[in-house]
């Protein structure tokens, strides 16, 4: 019988044992291991790369340091297992003895192991050997866990008392008896496995030693959160030459000009091509710059969607090569183009690309491709002029960039240091990336002894530039170097999110919590060395905090070359069935191979994630992987999935991330609450998920519960409170019943964002205050929601908002604030409290009806958006007086202003004489009647919104807000259902370049000569105006015209005759008709039609059209004999037209001689469709939840839109 406090012990070991680390050492000569190798070639010999030919591998080994950690972990436990008395427990102590034992005597020679396994094949062997036992091991360990979890939960929920003889007595259950006999079989072979890896240690005679640590001062470690950008150390001539070749000379070329320039791996070409791309020269000679990071897949499709990606902004999200390859064609039309096509590494499509940038035509200004490679096949393959081959960089500019790095700038140069530093710069044989990498790691050794044993190091006789980064390597502490090489799950040039892969270390145990430092801050520690040391780069962190970078290739090749066969990262259409039994962690994009015995075989698979990004769209679907087809096994530790049946997730039992997105469940399936190691759970955008389930509570090891775009949840679980470890949980609903109030978030030390929903169930003061708000120091983003369509004031129960909101002050140095749907009649001393919002940057007020006045937020100095809605008794932005003010000046960091639904507002600031919104670049009015805007010089982008009853004088209110920004570039006026005429005004926007009208259902007319003062208008949209007669004066006048889109045409509306004078125009989009006088424009290549009854005769007349696409028009019935006279007409797309399905038909469809002539033709329907039962599912739960109907819906939109993480 167990004594009291053994059985104490038994439990507390139960609750904690899951924090077990699993380190990923081994390496392997795989066979899909084939990248370049490259040869240092000495003197002012040229840097070449040979593709397929393998680099790392003959150098690939298996680092016992590695080893050594895993080791370290699994003793650990097993000790905690052993002296918990969990070992007695399930009968295995005796085995858990020898294998401690067994363990310590191996761990003892793994560093003579490390030196030896370089050139001893059969010691690396052995080395691969034992960690794949020590993996098995810790499986066993994790099994027992888990078990002694659901026993004690069993126990608990049963009521039995939690004494020494009620866990004996549930030991007796058959379940706990099988566990038993089961465990004892699985312990007594491994124990035998590692007795033989024990014996073969024997045979290698490795000596016993203790592996050498770091042992670095804490203030030496502290590190930054990036590095500060370095100046250009050389390549002047070579960026000279490249930009004195595209801007003077690629023009001459006919068709497509291709200027490669190679190099091995970390002599700057990217860099370089980066530099050329951004040179003011380059950026006034091309009218459209484009960047492709084309990596070591060239693909077609990919590669024409960042084209267009990269010119327009937006995502095309076409299906077929061929309707990317007509939109490509549209995006550069008549444009001088440079595109930069990075990090090249085969060029198999290179000939179908070159034919759909060279077919455009004989009025082309030409495209310049700037190529960056290693491989001179490539580059001799594609070259249109001589490849430029880049050399590397002179001793002396090597020597300023790695002092840069080992000194900083304008620091002292100790003379014995520059003596050794010299030397190594020699060592780094000209290459960049190696002397970055190898100056930071000396910027934080600054003793004599620790430059010579760099000098010194035999990695140095591996491989110039790959022995830098290996001492890199070595010389961070063994946790960091797991951490790095976790990066081999993610493909090249793929970007990373930080929270992601801090999340994934700390799912696999490579991270842990180390005295007053919570598990996420240690991984903030790890990242922030690893970026210190040149590891990581590109690191790119948007205004809300959201980061991510991205891994040199050749870092990524040090990653496989260290992790072998563990890790396996897949492309798009890629085959995942052939998996080594040694995978561990595994990603893929798309929709892979993959069979239902394809991961029988592996052992310990740790990682199974899906990378491809979630969609907002809830119309648009893709094909997943469908977990219960995979067979996955209860070893894994991490999962993203958006597989909709996920019944698979009850074996999944040490799971600790789980990420589900775009998934088309309805509720959260109850066993997900029986995965007691969970530690993240991430849903996004599965936007029918309507409540998570009620027993997630039992969750106790859960940290952060993230939910993005699930629009139709309306409830928490209840006793979320009993959630102690949680940090992050972005979404609360509060509910009146027992165990969903405020109360539940008391305790939890929340970080972060927080959106409080359903505030209006919140029953009293005390409630609220329970909340606890001012205790959460970590939050950054805080936002308060009540429900306007809820009649909270009728429900005796529920207390004003203005006590409710009272009670929810909130930590000071929040980022965002946000408030949506308070019915109070003014904001409590808090909200008005500007010490307490002195850091914010983003604030939403939204439909705040009863409050007369906003908070004193002018005087904010880092606020760079405001977004004001719904207030109708407010009559200026910030009343607060400016008098004693020394700097009177209001918003001087705002750059986004959106006001709406503000019927009383007269000014943006109440004084006088106060400068306001000198940096605002965006402004967007609507429904605001009265207002006297400033003039706003800054202003580049103004959105009008008009009223739904309008009955003001809407033409002098345009007037107005016309002379106020005259230095607009993009206008949209929207919804002034009484605008008849646009007024003369809008005539004085010189700068005008793109201006769209939509819904002004009375618009007649323009001003006569409206126009003539817009001369540099390039894109004129006109949706829902159904009553506009003519565009009399747009022919005359707008001669820099390249874009025009018509939507819903007018029936009594007409195209000038005088067409034929817009001759910059190329590019029109058609809805409702297709007016006569298109066929006199004389340089439009690509024409949209969609939802049109008819194609005209004499569409057939207009020979200069290239590409025309036909889309959402069922009633179409036949394409016209006359197509046959476009005889320049490329391509032809078809989409969702019924009725032409069959008549275009090849060959064999009625009107298929019509079009037979053109080169490209794609017919097709529509594709990505919900089915009818999906579609009645999310319906229901749309009316179930009133989303469509209440303001909440937009409000959440524009919350998730701040946090969007942008994935490259």
């Amino acid at each position: 019988m167990f004594k009291l406090q053994s059985w104490l012990l038994l439990m507390q070991f139960a609750n904690l044992h899951g924090h077990s680390f699993h380190i990923l050492n081994r390496s392997n000569n795989s066979e899909n291991n084939t990248n370049t190798q490259f040869h240092n070639i000495y003197g002012r010999s040229i840097f070449l790369l040979v593709h397929h030919q393998t680099r790392l591998s003959k150098h690939s080994f298996i680092h016992s340091i590695m080893a050594d950690a895993l080791l370290e972990i699994v003793i650990g436990n097993l000790n905690t297992f052993i002296q918990g008395e969990l070992a007695a427990f399930w009968g295995v102590d005796s085995q858990a003895q020898k294998l401690s034992s067994s363990l310590k005597m191996i761990r003892a020679v793994l560093q003579d192991a490390e030196e030896r396994q370089i050139k001893s094949n059969s010691v690396k062997l052995w080395l691969q050997d034992l960690s794949d036992a020590a993996y098995v091991l810790d499986d066993i360990l994790e099994d027992c866990s888990t078990q002694s979890n659901l026993l004690q939960l069993e126990q608990t929920s049963s009521g039995v008392v939690r004494r020494a003889h009620g866990t004996w007595l549930a030991s007796l259950h058959p379940k706990s008896l099988y566990f038993r006999r089961d465990v004892a079989k699985r312990m007594k072979e491994i124990t035998n496995r590692l007795h033989e890896i024990d014996e073969r240690r024997r045979t290698f005679e490795l000596r016993t030693g203790v592996i050498e640590r770091q042992q670095e001062d804490d203030q030496q470690r502290q590190t930054i959160s990036t590095i500060p950008e370095h100046p250009k150390f050389g390549r002047v001539e070579d960026k000279e030459k490249i930009v004195e070749f595209l801007t003077k000379h690629a023009s001459s070329i006919d068709g497509v000009s291709v200027y490669p320039v190679v190099g091995m791996g970390g002599l700057g070409k990217t860099t370089l091509a980066q530099w050329v791309f951004n040179d003011e020269r380059v950026e006034q000679h091309f009218n459209l710059r484009i960047w492709v990071c084309v990596s070591t897949n060239f693909n077609m499709m990919r590669i024409l969607q960042s084209i267009v990606e990269s010119s327009t902004g937006v995502n095309p999200n076409l299906s077929t090569l061929e309707a990317m390859q007509n939109k490509v064609q549209q995006v550069l039309l008549d444009k001088r183009c440079l595109l930069v096509l990075d990090d090249v590494w085969e060029n198999d499509k290179w000939e179908d690309l070159k034919s759909v940038l060279n077919s455009r035509g004989s009025e082309t200004k030409g495209v310049s491709i700037l190529v960056t490679t290693r491989d001179q096949i490539v580059a001799s393959a594609m070259e249109t002029c001589p490849t430029h081959h880049l050399q590397p960089l002179p001793q002396d500019e090597n020597w300023s960039l790695f002092t840069h790095y080992a000194f900083g700038p304008n620091k002292e140069q100790p003379a014995k240091l520059v003596e050794i530093g010299k030397e190594i710069v020699r060592r780094c044989v000209g290459n960049p990336l190696a002397s970055k990498v190898v100056g930071s790691l000396l910027g934080i050794q600054k003793e004599e002894k620790e430059w010579l044993n760099v000098l010194e190091s035999k990695f140095w006789d591996i491989d110039g530039v790959m022995g830098a980064l290996r001492l890199s390597y070595f010389h961070l502490k063994p946790s960091s170097r797991q951490c790095f090489c976790f990066c081999a799950l993610y493909p090249e040039d793929f970007r990373i999110s930080k929270e992601q892969l801090i999340h994934l270390w700390m799912a696999n145990g490579l991270i842990k919590s180390k005295g007053h430092l919570e598990v996420e801050d240690v991984g903030n520690q790890q990242w922030e060395e690893l970026l210190q040391r040149s590891f990581f780069q590109e690191v790119s962190i948007d205004k809300y905090g959201n980061t991510t970078f991205k891994i040199h290739d050749l870092f990524l090749d040090l990653a496989h070359s260290i992790v072998g066969e563990e890790y396996k990262a897949y492309g798009e259409s890629a085959s995942l069935t052939d998996l080594s039994r040694r995978v561990r962690h595994v990603s893929y994009s798309g929709f892979p191979e993959l069979n239902q015995n394809t991961l029988k075989n592996i052992e310990s698979l740790r990682t199974f994630i899906d990378l491809e990004p979630a969609i907002s769209n809830f119309l648009i679907r893709y094909p997943v992987l469908v977990l219960h087809k995979v067979q996955l096994y209860n070893s894994l530790r991490a999962l993203r999935t958006g597989s909709s049946e996920l019944s698979a997730l009850k074996s999944l039992t040490h799971l600790r991330y789980l990420n589900i997105y775009n998934s088309y469940i309805t509720k959260l399936p109850k066993c997900v609450s029986r995965l007691q190691k969970l530690q993240i759970l991430k849903l996004e955008q599965c936007h029918v998920l309507t409540c998570l389930s009620k027993h997630i509570s039992k969750l106790k090891d859960l940290r952060h519960l993230l939910i993005e775009g699930c629009w139709s949840l309306i409830e928490m679980p209840p006793k979320m409170g009993e959630l102690k470890q949680l940090k992050t949980l972005n979404i609360f609903i509060v509910d009146s019943k027992a165990k969903h109030g405020l109360a539940e978030l008391h305790d939890l030390q929340l970080g972060g964002r927080l959106h409080i929903k359903g505030l209006e169930n919140v029953q009293s003061e005390h409630d609220a205050r329970e909340a606890n708000l001012m205790s959460k120091k970590e939050l950054s983003y805080l936002y308060l929601s009540w429900n306007s369509n809820s009649n909270s004031n009728s429900n005796s129960l529920c207390i004003s908002p203005e006590r409710v909101l009272e009670a929810l002050e909130p930590p000071p140095n929040l980022k965002n604030f946000g408030i949506n749907g308070y019915r109070g009649s003014e904001f409590p001393g808090w909200v008005r409290n500007t010490n307490i919002f002195s850091s914010l940057v983003n604030v939403i007020l939204f439909d705040c009806n009863n409050c007369e006045q906003i908070p004193p937020l002018g005087k904010l100095p880092h606020l760079e958006s405001l977004y004001v809605s719904g207030m109708k008794d407010v009559k200026y932005i910030d009343e607060d007086s400016y008098d004693g003010v020394e700097e009177k000046v209001a918003f001087k960091s705002l750059k986004e202003l959106t006001l709406r639904n503000l019927p009383k507002l007269e000014r943006i600031v109440r004084d006088e004489g106060v400068e306001m919104l000198p940096l605002v670049y965006k402004l967007t009015i609507s429904c605001i009647p009265n207002m006297k805007l400033p003039h706003l010089q800054s202003v580049e982008v103004l959105e009008i919104k008009g009223l739904e009853s309008d009955n003001e004088d809407v033409a002098s209110v345009l007037e107005e807000i016309f002379l106020s920004v005259r230095c607009v570039k993009q206008l949209t006026i929207r919804s002034f259902p009484k605008l008849k005429v646009l007024t003369q005004e809008l005539g004085t926007l010189s700068s005008l370049q793109e201006l769209d009208i939509d819904d002004c259902v009375e618009l007649e007319s323009f001003v006569e000569n409206v126009f003539q003062g817009l001369s540099f208008l390039r894109k004129l949209t006109i949706s829902d105006c159904p009553r506009l007669k003519s565009l009399s004066s747009v022919a005359e006048h707008l001669t820099c015209l390249e874009f025009l889109t018509i939507c819903s045409w007018p029936e009594s509306m007409t195209l000038p005759t005088n067409m034929n004078k817009l001759t910059s125009l190329h590019d029109v989009i058609i809805s409702g008709r297709v007016p006569e006088g298109l066929q006199c424009i004389p340089s439009l290549k690509p024409l949209m039609l969609f939802e049109v009854d008819s194609l005209p005769e004499w569409l057939g007349d207009m020979t200069s059209l290239q590409h025309l696409y036909i889309g959402g028009s069922p009633r179409i019935r036949s394409v016209p004999s006359s197509f046959r006279n476009l005889t320049n007409l490329r391509s032809l797309t078809i989409y969702d037209c019924a009725r032409l399905e069959q008549r275009c038909q090849r060959e064999t469809g009625q009107d298929w001689p019509n079009i037979a002539h053109v080169p490209h033709v794609d017919i097709r329907e529509q594709q990505h469709r919900y089915t009818s039962w999906e579609m009645a599912k999310f319906k229901w739960n749309l009316r179930r939840s009133n989303i469509s109907k209440h303001p909440n819906f937009s409000f959440d939109e524009m919350v998730e839109d701040l946090h969007k993480q942008k994935q490259d």
